[in-house]
């Protein structure tokens, strides 16, 4: 990629007073848009510039983190002061980025089987890619119906022809030839290794073949027939980039003593043996989960920091290096923010240079972070004190006395003293036709269960209405069986 690709600019016009963004590559491109700027398509050029109707924080606010997204991720921002910033913004992968992995499957795929696994993410028919954009299509319309414009119907009913009519073609193609591969199961027939055999038909005797096949990446042999893995024995690298000279050259430019460990995977599996120590959400995580690697680094300096370096997918002349996480107690890391990867060129001059502006740092500074968690341990948040246990008592004005509780020992108190369990109420209740009795089961009651620690909650029934108080008598439903007799 030429350097112009990774620089741009973002001004002001001094005629329009338009912030405008020229430059940059679609990755750039992509950028902008994401942050909400326009692209403008002329003969000569295509640039980008924000939305109508902003005002001018709003178009500073966008403006300034557009400069810290695409900073985030190399590329050179020339700006005007007012949007420059020492910020850096997490540059995610996005849905698109990862929809367009389908296409890497697709090219290094060998049967037909895997190029209809591939399209069968397309075109299934619940949670496909294709159902999922006629769903966004049909939403989209929706929205456009009755957004008041007199043009907004007709855009509603173009979208609609679009999901139902031209998205259903493309959907019907694609199903109707994901299914006759997935019945054909053969091999493509020039990206299959030669089996090394000479053909029934062959009429010289003495015919071999000359280009045996290499051993597989992704097979081994059987445990019983496993052959040390050495240089002859490994199969070509797909990726031809030099990654041991890179890391290499990069430790020695590196600021600090460093040095290099450079692995080459015999299998898929073995891309994953560092997975749990690269301290990485984004872009490095990313290609060690969806992609495949052929071989890694990792630069381990002095005082024991690492970083783990690989090639970044589809960028043939990148590299990703990421961080990898210290040797603490998972307790140490809550709270700590992964220092994220980047994607560096490949010139290991410049490639240090980022990584010593950028990515260092922040690693540096999270390290600090999970030391101090582990030697000042957060406490561990104390018990919440149990709820003292206690009798809600509630007098009614006919002296019917209700006491309920979710305590045992209180229920066996109310029992021994008298007062009996009405289902109907959900409570124990005391009648009050002998108030002096009353009151000395009360008092007995409240004695048993301050010895068990239980207190005693005193309530009177809420004010009732006036057509309830002209009913002299008590509702039956507040008395047990017994008093209604």
């Amino acid at each position: 990629m030429a350097l112009a690709d990774r620089t741009l600019t973002l001004r002001r016009d001094v005629h329009s007073e338009e912030v405008l963004a020229r430059g940059g590559d679609p990755e750039a491109h992509s950028i902008l848009q994401r942050t909400g700027f326009v692209p403008v398509v002329r003969y000569h050029e295509t640039y980008h510039r924000l939305p109508t109707g902003l005002d001018a924080a709003e178009e500073k606010r966008l403006a300034t983190r557009v400069v810290a997204r695409l900073r985030a991720v190399r590329y050179h921002v020339g700006c005007d002061d007012a949007f420059a910033t020492g910020l850096r913004e997490p540059h995610y992968i996005p849905l698109g980025t990862r929809v367009a992995y389908l296409a890497e499957r697709i090219r290094e795929a060998e049967s037909t089987e895997d190029v209809a696994d591939a399209l069968t993410e397309l075109t299934a028919a619940h949670d496909g890619i294709l159902t999922a954009f006629a769903d966004v299509l049909t939403a989209t319309s929706g929205f456009y119906q009755d957004l008041g414009r007199k043009a907004d119907p007709h855009i509603a009913e173009r979208l609609r022809y679009l999901a139902a009519e031209a998205l259903g073609v493309i959907t019907s193609d694609l199903r109707h030839t994901r299914n006759e591969l997935a019945d054909r199961h053969e091999a493509h027939p020039r990206r299959t290794t030669c089996s090394g055999e000479v053909p029934p038909r062959e009429r010289e005797a003495s015919a071999v073949c000359a280009c045996p096949p290499p051993p597989s990446l992704r097979r081994r042999p059987d445990a019983g027939a496993e052959l040390p893995c050495t240089e002859e024995t490994m199969p070509a690298l797909r990726d031809n980039r030099d990654l041991e000279s890179f890391a290499a050259a990069l430790a020695d430019e590196l600021p600090g003593q460093w040095h290099s460990q450079y692995r080459r995977h015999t299998e898929y599996r073995d891309q994953f043996a560092l997975v749990e120590d690269v301290w990485d959400m984004n872009m490095v995580a990313h290609a060690i989960v969806d992609g495949v690697l052929e071989h890694d680094a990792v630069l381990t300096r002095d005082d024991g920091a690492r970083l783990y370096v690989i090639g970044r997918p589809r960028h043939d002349n990148e590299f990703l290096v990421g961080a990898m996480a210290p040797g603490f107690a998972p307790e140490a890391f809550r709270g700590v923010r992964e220092p994220d990867g980047i994607a560096v060129p490949d010139d290991p001059y410049c490639a240090a240079d980022d990584i010593t502006v950028d990515l260092l740092p922040r690693y540096d500074k999270a390290v600090a972070k999970v030391q101090h968690n582990a030697t000042h341990p957060t406490p561990p948040a104390p018990a919440p004190a149990p709820a003292p246990e206690h009798v809600v008592l509630t007098w009614f004005g006919d002296g019917l006395l209700a006491a309920t509780t979710k305590s045992p020992e209180a229920a066996k108190a109310l029992h021994d003293n008298g007062f009996t369990w009405d289902p109907r109420e959900m409570a124990f209740v005391l009648s009050g036709d002998d108030t002096t009795h009353q009151a000395h089961c009360v008092q007995e009651a409240g004695a048993q269960l301050a010895r068990h620690g239980i207190g005693v909650i005193t309530r009177h029934p809420p004010t009732r209405s006036a057509l309830e108080t002209t009913t002299p008598p008590a509702p039956p439903h507040l008395k047990p069986a017994s008093h209604s007799r």
